[in-house]
This record gives C-alpha cells, sequence and structure tokens, in this order.
C-alpha cells in the first residue's frame, strides 16, 4: 500500500506546532498499521464519510480527511472539524 501526502495537507500540516506536528505523525502511523494490518489501535477512530472518503480524529479539536482507492492512501485535508467539512464540499465539487 502506498501513502501520498497531498500539497493542501502539507501546507497545513507546517501551520502547526511541533507538538501537534508529532501527534499528526503518529496518527498517520496509526492509520497505515490498521491498512496493514486490519486491526484499529486504541483510540483511533476511523470512519467512512462518503464513497471512497474517511475521516480520523487525531484528537477532540484535529481531524485528518483521507481518500483510499485499493491500495493507495491520499491523505488530502487536516484541520478542525469546520475545516475538514469545507475541504469536503470543495472536494465533492470537483467530483460532479
Amino acid at each position: 500500500m502506498s501513502y501520498i501526502l497531498l500539497r493542501a495537507f502539507v501546507k497545513k500540516f507546517d501551520s502547526y506546532r511541533a507538538i501537534e506536528q508529532k501527534t499528526i505523525v503518529e496518527v498517520i502511523d496509526d492509520i497505515k498499521k490498521y491498512f496493514e494490518t486490519n486491526q484499529a489501535s486504541h483510540g483511533l477512530r476511523i470512519k467512512k464519510l462518503f464513497g471512497k472518503i474517511y475521516e480520523a480524529r487525531i484528537n477532540i479539536h484535529l481531524r485528518i480527511a483521507f481518500f483510499r482507492n485499493k491500495d493507495v492512501v491520499k491523505f488530502f485535508c487536516l484541520g478542525n472539524h469546520s475545516d475538514i467539512q469545507r475541504c469536503l464540499k470543495s472536494f465533492r465539487k470537483l467530483l460532479k
């Protein structure tokens, strides 16, 4: 399985402090383990939003949105609940 961080995701990631970045990287690693072993670590909350779009909760404030297509996972959005909703709204427009 391959994992890709899209430019918008990296840009948002760079805007966070080092401690938050560390937590985000840990969650990305947990997501990778989930797809490799099909078992989620304790506390990893992944839910399917629609189609092949998923969301993982980092903490009460931060979330990651990603797209899975066969053996490729693309992380495309990072932020709070409102950020994810705006991102998904734009993404849905692109799919139409």
